[in-house]
């Protein structure tokens, strides 16, 4: 029997020897740091996880301190919006709620700032039509693509609001949706209340139920509609680790990237994208046998079939790119319709 130890050294060495070029050995390193903040080897930093994946993809060609930069940048106008605010709340949360809705107001409208006697417009962050979902581009999933850009998508948004509230020191949480990702937040008046940057809106849960192609089983597996952790928010940068990694490197083995999604089950059990990808691994395995009447090709099969069946089980049904679309287009119409579900600005 291997001891643990060794079983560990044996990984990271058939790894290294896997990822063989300067660049993959980027991915094998980000993986580490998001495996050492997972195991409690480091604390949990969601900024630097968010960095490392992304920085994993551009070769380390990514500065830190410009990230981090930037995103202080940011909180100070919010904090500054935030003290000249006036919202129409009363309650004893009023701090955290005002600067919820700066932060809030910071991404989805104009904000004026004055320098020396000059005032200028910090413009809203606008959602990517044109490549939504990364497929001509992946960096356009990246939280510093929205930063350099403008430009974003339902990964990209949230992400940089929640680093937005963590630096601010309040609290939201990242939730999520087939093929979505949104924000929650709380009020003693009101409780959870969603946030929609997409749109720039506060959609009911109902409505998101109703609109979203979720099936009951998947909210009540947790797949769908929770709260994550703030473990369950670094696994869930491991699971973007393993997509970049399959995405810039197309013909890859798919030993590193199963790699990612056991490890991120293993913190993050009920992750449905994690299984997906697993089980996507699986079939491209049995795709590529040559002989799939053999005892090997027949066992993989078996454990593909079981999987496709345990994510059918859990509750998640694919929605086609075109009802994501869709989705879209009602997102625009409910909030043309549903007014009263925007936060009251500034």
């Amino acid at each position: 029997m291997i001891k643990p130890k060794l079983k560990y050294f044996l990984v990271v060495l058939f790894s290294i020897y896997s990822l063989n070029s300067y660049s993959q050995i980027e991915f094998l390193r980000s993986f580490r740091i998001l495996e050492n903040m997972l195991n409690g080897t480091d604390f949990f930093d969601l900024s630097k996880a968010v960095f490392a994946v992304e920085n994993a993809y551009y070769d380390d060609n990514l500065q830190q301190s410009a990230f981090d930069n930037r995103i202080n940048y940011y909180a100070e106008i919010c904090h500054s919006l935030a003290k000249a605010g006036n919202i129409r709340y009363t309650g004893p949360d009023f701090s955290s709620v005002n600067t919820q809705a700066a932060v809030f107001t910071f991404m989805t409208d104009s904000i004026p700032m004055q320098i020396g006697d000059s005032i200028f417009y910090h413009p809203p962050f606008q959602y990517n039509y044109e490549d939504f979902a990364g497929r001509k581009d992946w960096s356009n999933m990246f939280v510093t693509t929205l930063m350099a850009t403008g430009k974003g998508n339902c990964h990209s948004m949230p992400l940089l609001y929640k680093l937005i509230m963590n630096k601010l020191g309040e609290k939201c949480w990242l939730t999520l949706a087939p093929n979505h990702m949104y924000v929650k937040a709380y009020t003693l008046q009101s409780g959870l209340y969603n946030i929609e940057l997409t749109t720039g809106y506060h959609p009911t849960d109902a409505w998101i139920m109703a609109s979203g192609f979720i099936h009951i089983d998947a909210i009540r597996n947790s797949l769908y509609m929770d709260t994550l952790t703030v473990k369950e928010e670094i696994a869930l940068c491991l699971f973007d680790l393993a997509q970049g990694y399959d995405r810039k490197y197309p013909g890859n083995n798919g030993i590193f990237v199963s790699e990612c999604c056991q490890t991120v089950l293993k913190y993050y059990p009920d992750c449905i994208n994690a299984r997906l990808m697993q089980a996507e691994m699986m079939t491209r395995r049995y795709l590529k046998m040559d002989d799939k009447e053999s005892f090997s090709a027949q066992k993989l099969k078996e454990e593909m079939e079981h999987a496709y069946t345990e994510i059918h089980w859990l509750g998640y049904r694919k929605m086609p790119e075109k009802m994501y679309r869709e989705w879209l287009r009602n997102s625009s119409s409910y909030n043309e319709k549903a007014p009263n579900h925007k936060i009251n600005g500034y």
